[in-house]
């Protein structure tokens, strides 16, 4: 709604302006009423009117005078004159001050109406372009700060940071990853809160996008700022949890200096948030330095468990076993030639075990060793894709082979996923004792009961998150989850995405 005022000495006058049109339907409302020029300039500063019709002939300070002192200090403020015939000559004065429109007294309604409609249709279109320009550099650095930290540190990137963001070459980064993502009016509402509480201070927030799943700011601190990150931000954000009223969590990186390192700042703030590295806060995870160089033979153990699953047929497993070794691999920081390296061993291996059972399939051929984005969970899902097609063409082919009593459990938990399923009761339905039952399910699955329970749950749910509009809350009752929280949390384990972020991607 813009904002209008009224300055006569006339109070018939100023009663005559309330009254005489519809302000709200014109898009106006009244913000202010003055009997002189400086009674005027005094509401002026407190309300800031978009438009002011003023009176010329006033005491103290007339309004020509009026109108020269507020249009140096409010440039954009429009103005219309109301005058008698004898002001004729203050026109040419009052046109040199830029003076919307001068109407004679007494007011004509429809001269009125014309005069203000025209002046709201400048201000709103001066205030569309304002708009329109804002949104072009939100966007442009935007772009920026997401290809650098995707790693794209050429010049022209380099340079058009130094332009669009005035950095200070002094100053301090860090990478702050939100999960679920945050859209909207919420997303909104989160960098104000930040904004207002830097303020006072050299920071600024740098908002950035990579993909759809991956939101996020980078916090850029001045020297002065050092204690910006330790004391204002997690209070920040335990605030902004608790107002949200839904489960949220922030992942930070360490600090940073300089544009190159912004990669680097982006690559552990996704290392904080797969590895959920706990801190005192709930919900707030930040980056706390690299594995120790002894862990690496873990990576070992983990590529052997994946092929076993590949070698079982076992597509369940396949997808648990993968899952863990990325977030071994983005926890361990290894270079992102050994990542490569590491994937396309096991690639290699796996083509190695479909010989065995009678040569390769057509799709095997295509495989490539992986290039590694940025986004690590993209391309764990692109792995995965890959070696569950090979997991799944071994198990059709060692179909018959396999334990039938297991092969039917397997349907029968297919069928049965909605219900509150326990091995108990599905071991008296095949009419085995419980223990044995379990010893061979997990023999031929690779997965524990209830694992595989998890598995076909958690499938089923992504095909509904796919395909229809329904609460989370929803979508965990339909696949036999009365908690909603142990869904999203089981969906996180299994995905490495929450269902939200899932349905979105």
């Amino acid at each position: 709604m813009l904002r209008v005022m009224f300055v006569d000495d006339e109070p018939y006058m100023l009663e005559g302006l309330r009254l005489m049109m519809d302000w709200n339907k014109l898009g106006f409302e009244i913000c202010g009423e003055a009997a002189d020029g400086e009674d005027a300039l005094v509401v002026m500063a407190s309300t800031l009117p978009h438009l002011v019709l003023t009176d010329v002939r006033m005491p103290v300070i007339d309004g020509l005078e009026l109108i020269k002192q507020a249009s140096s200090l409010y440039p954009e403020m429009k103005f219309i004159i109301l005058s008698g015939y004898a002001d004729f000559e203050y026109a040419k004065k009052a046109m040199r001050y830029g003076v919307a429109n001068y109407l004679m007294k007494p007011l004509l309604e429809d001269e009125l109406i014309a005069a203000v409609e025209e002046i709201a249709n400048t201000i709103r279109e001066r205030e569309a372009h304002r708009q329109y320009e804002s949104a072009a550099l939100d966007f442009l650095r935007l772009e920026t700060v997401s290809n650098l930290l995707q790693g794209e540190i050429k010049q022209k990137w380099i340079e058009q940071a130094n332009t669009l963001l005035n950095l200070d070459e002094r100053s301090s980064y860090r990478c702050v990853l939100f999960e679920p993502d945050i859209q909207g009016q919420e997303l909104l509402d989160l960098r104000q809160m930040i904004a207002d509480r830097i303020k006072c201070t050299q920071a600024m927030m740098l908002p950035f996008g990579i993909g759809k799943e991956r939101q996020g700011f980078m916090l850029v601190t001045g020297p002065e700022d050092r204690t910006l990150y330790s004391l204002m931000l997690p209070e920040v954000m335990t605030t902004f949890r608790h107002r949200w009223g839904r489960t949220i969590s922030f992942s930070l990186s360490g600090e940073h200096k300089g544009l190159h390192a912004l990669k680097e700042a982006f690559r552990e703030g996704l290392m904080a948030e797969m590895c959920k590295i706990p801190t005192e806060i709930e919900g707030i995870y930040i980056y706390q330095g690299e594995w120790q160089a002894d862990t690496l033979p873990a990576f070992v153990g983990m590529t052997e468990s994946i092929l076993g699953a590949v070698g079982k047929g076992c597509p369940a497993t396949v997808k648990a076993h993968v899952h863990h070794l990325f977030i071994a691999l983005t926890k361990q920081s290894v270079s992102e030639s050994w990542v490569s390296a590491c994937l396309s061993n096991i690639l290699l291996e796996i083509q190695k075990t479909l010989s065995q059972f009678g040569g390769n399939p057509m799709w095997a051929p295509n495989w490539s060793t992986p290039a590694t984005p940025m986004d690590m969970c993209l391309l764990e899902r692109k792995v995965t894709h890959e070696i569950l097609l090979a997991a799944e063409w071994i198990g059709q082919k060692k179909g018959a082979g396999q334990d039938e009593v297991v092969s039917a459990a397997g349907e029968y938990i297919k069928s049965h996923y909605r219900e509150k399923l326990q091995l108990q009761v599905v071991a008296e339905h095949f009419r085995l004792n419980a223990a044995y039952f379990g010893q061979r399910f997990k023999k031929q699955v690779g997965l524990t009961f209830n694992e595989y329970l998890h598995v076909v749950r958690i499938d089923e749910a992504k095909k509904i998150l796919r395909r229809e509009e329904l609460k989370i809350s929803d979508v965990a009752d339909r696949v036999g989850y009365s908690d909603a929280e142990q869904f999203v949390t089981k969906f996180k384990a299994l995905t490495g995405l929450l269902p939200s972020a899932y349905k979105k991607g």
